[in-house]
């Protein structure tokens, strides 16, 4: 390690300058705290002791300049001391010679108001540690002047726990880096040098990594986009879409918190499990609590509450055909249309009863009304304009008005109205792609009639009624977003990204992250070329927004090459993404019974647990009733330890969970048993397929597929 002696001891001097200051910091900062608190204490008690109600108004005043003077100073936490830094950053300028930066999860400042530690949000300082390689020429524009010069040095290094633990270099050979290590006080080279820089087992936290030490350039790109329009962020499995994600939204609120606060934004989630894991990642990034983490329907549900529209959902299931004709995109013209003809109807009705009624103002409300071109524009011209204060509440005019306003406040008759005969036309279903329409049709009036008979909705009701809402200028589901991010987009329909973006300001700041190779509903297609990609930037289009753009990160983080080939051949398509981090093969287990696999598992659980007892493992089943009764017969069979988990009851302690495939979509393992994956579990088709490469990406470093039958398409010639 002689070689690396000099940098080696560069970095620890750093560190224990750095920590020295930062101790001799918060220590002086408690004791202004301290002196404070005393001062007001005495202050107080003098009040109590005085008798002059001159003496306690003076009293009051003191102490409320001591608080004032609390409150002006600025005390840092010791959060700091958990990870002071993680990356240095040295610069020869051309103008001000040589600089040295620390960069870090937060900003910390010295005694004398010194940056001891630069925010990772703090561009551009960041963007040079990000965006160039030690050796590259610089010219970036900071604090308002043009600054060039040369990136000299720029490390990776590892502080959790406040110590020097790892130095990530640069070496100019094939792999481009060397990982050193320090053990017990021994500087080593690491025996994988393309390991992670921090390990989630070494802090016993499995939750969404953090990953600012090892964000890329094209993923700081991605998060540092400007705060105005839309983001798509493809990806394949373990690429860092989420994790992204989430660290822009801690860009946007660092950058401009007055407009991203946290009560304007909102994160939407697959399904519960995940909505846990994000809602616990969020503080750690330096986000404040109050962002909206949801599932769909959970924000639709919410929505409706502030509405005042009630919901009962059926607890039958819809015919297939009539599940994918509400998420077809042919919904959002459908309600078009059907919102034109209604404000046609009310607008001449309208006009009609003023003008046979002889209104004074008759030619200046139809000049307005007759240049509305949307409904809800109509709608707010009812509701609000001038025009219609001016009379006398029971002026005719003013009841005519209250009249068509409660008519279109009965959303239920619209909604109803809109799956009628009079819209869902053959023609109508055949321009939007629909094979057999006249059957659909059918289909449809009987499943609508029998749920408005019962007054109940079905689940793909729920964006059909928000979006006719939103379209007819109801407030209360246009929330008006300051900012929206859509995680696991692909497996969301039409209809439902479309009420996603119309609850966003005007703005449209709006991250929206997908992979169609994880798209496990067969009940969500995209008509457009492109999939949700062609899609969204149609609807963007539709809506004026023009600032669309679309990054796709082409490096796998989380699974090792192993996994993910298997994975991509369990899909049968190539691989669009690079898995550089190599591991363990992946073993396919074959077992005469089901008995049999269980007790294969138990031994593969016990001793992967052992060797590595911070771990998190995921035992897989295809469905919830598997699920039940994979992880009764591990507990009858010894493993005591065992944790059944699904919805929204994770916990992302070490050890092993038993769960099911859909709960663990989003979600990362350290490894994953996957139990009887078999043709009769997952099918040939794109759906299961899918279905199977989510569970098998879900493990970052060690993957069993462990059963009796016969194994899932992909997996047969594979040993």
């Amino acid at each position: 390690m002689e070689a690396f002696r000099e940098i080696i001891e560069q970095e620890e001097a750093r560190i224990k300058h750095i920590l020295d200051e930062i101790h001799a910091t918060l220590a002086e900062e408690q004791e202004d705290r301290q002196q404070l608190e005393a001062e007001i204490s005495a202050i107080k008690q003098q009040k109590l002791e005085s008798n002059s109600w001159r003496e306690k108004q003076e009293f009051d005043e003191q102490i409320a300049a001591c608080r004032e003077r609390y409150g002006l100073r600025f005390y840092q936490d010791s959060r700091i001391l958990r990870a002071p830094y993680f990356g240095v950053l040295e610069l020869e300028d051309d103008d001000l010679g040589s600089l040295s930066y620390c960069l870090g999860p937060r900003s910390f400042f010295d005694r004398i108001s010194r940056v001891l530690i630069v925010d990772w949000r703090e561009s551009p300082i960041s963007r040079l540690y990000y965006e160039y390689n030690a050796g590259e020429d610089y010219g970036e524009i900071i604090q308002g002047r043009d600054r060039s010069g040369v990136v000299r040095c720029k490390r990776l290094v590892d502080t959790s726990g406040g110590k020097l633990r790892r130095i990530l270099l640069k070496t100019g050979s094939e792999k481009g880096q060397l990982l050193i290590c320090s053990e017990n006080g021994e500087w080593k080279k690491a025996a994988d040098s393309a390991d992670s820089m921090s390990r989630k087992e070494a802090a016993s936290d499995h939750r969404l990594p953090e990953i600012t030490a090892l964000i890329s350039k094209e993923q700081f790109q991605t998060i540092t986009q400007p705060e105005t329009g839309t983001v798509l962020l493809r990806g394949g499995a373990g690429s860092g879409k989420t994790t992204v994600g989430l660290h822009r939204i801690a860009y946007l609120t660092y950058q401009n918190p007055e407009r991203f606060r946290p009560d304007r934004i909102l994160v939407v989630m697959f399904n519960r499990s995940l909505q846990r894991y994000i809602s616990r990642t969020l503080p750690d990034l330096g986000v404040k609590n109050g962002i909206f983490v949801e599932t769909y329907h959970g924000w639709a549900a919410r929505l409706f509450r502030a509405a005042k529209m009630p919901i009962s959902y059926t607890s039958e299931s819809p015919p297939p055909d009539v599940i994918r004709f509400k998420k077809h995109a042919a919904v959002l013209s459908l309600t078009d249309v059907y919102l034109k003809n209604l404000l046609k109807k009310s607008r001449d009705w309208f006009l009609g009863q003023l003008k046979e009624n002889h209104d004074p103002e008759f030619q200046k409300i139809s000049s307005i009304s007759k240049g509305l071109k949307q409904f809800d524009e109509f709608f707010q011209f009812l509701a609000s304009h001038p025009i219609f204060k001016e009379s006398p509440p029971q002026d005719f005019r003013n009841q005519l008005r209250l009249r068509l306003l409660r008519r279109f406040e009965d959303h239920e008759s619209d909604f109803h109205a809109l799956f009628s005969e009079e819209y869902l036309t053959e023609e109508f279903l055949s321009k939007s792609g629909f094979r057999e329409a006249r059957n659909i049709i059918e289909q449809t009036l009987r499943w609508q009639a029998n749920l408005r008979e019962k007054k109940q909705r079905d689940f793909s009701d729920t964006a059909v009624l928000l979006w006719l809402m939103q379209q007819k200028g109801v407030s209360a589901v246009r929330p008006d977003y300051a900012h929206i991010m859509v995680d696991e987009a692909q497996d969301l329909s039409e209809v439902e990204l479309a009420t996603l973006l119309y609850a966003a300001d005007k703005e449209q700041s709006v991250t929206i992250c997908g992979d169609m190779a994880q798209k496990i509903k067969g009940d969500v297609s995209f008509g457009n070329p492109d999939g949700f990609v062609g899609f969204i930037r149609e609807l963007q289009a539709g809506m004026g927004n023009k600032n669309v753009c679309a990054h796709t990160l082409t490096v796998g983080y989380r699974a090792t090459r192993q996994i993910m080939e298997l994975a991509w051949k369990v899909l049968g398509k190539t691989p669009d993404m690079a898995a550089p981090r190599d591991g363990e093969a992946v073993e396919i287990i074959r077992m005469q019974t089901h008995e049999q696999s269980m007790k294969e598992i138990i031994r593969i659980l016990n001793a992967y647990l052992e060797s590595s007892p911070r771990a998190l493992v995921g035992v897989v089943c295809r469905y919830k009733t598997d699920a039940d009764r994979v992880f009764e017969d591990l507990k009858r069979l010894g493993m005591e330890t065992l944790r059944r988990h699904e919805r929204d009851d994770f916990s992302f302690g070490p050890g092993a969970i038993v769960t099911n495939a859909h709960q663990v979509k989003g979600l990362e393992f350290s490894a994953i048993i996957a139990v009887n994956p078999a043709a009769s579990q997952y099918r040939d088709t794109a759906e299961d397929r899918m279905l199977l490469h989510v569970v098998m990406t879900r493990a970052a470093d060690r993957l069993w597929l462990v059963g009796h039958q016969t194994v899932a398409y992909g997996l047969e010639n594979t040993r």
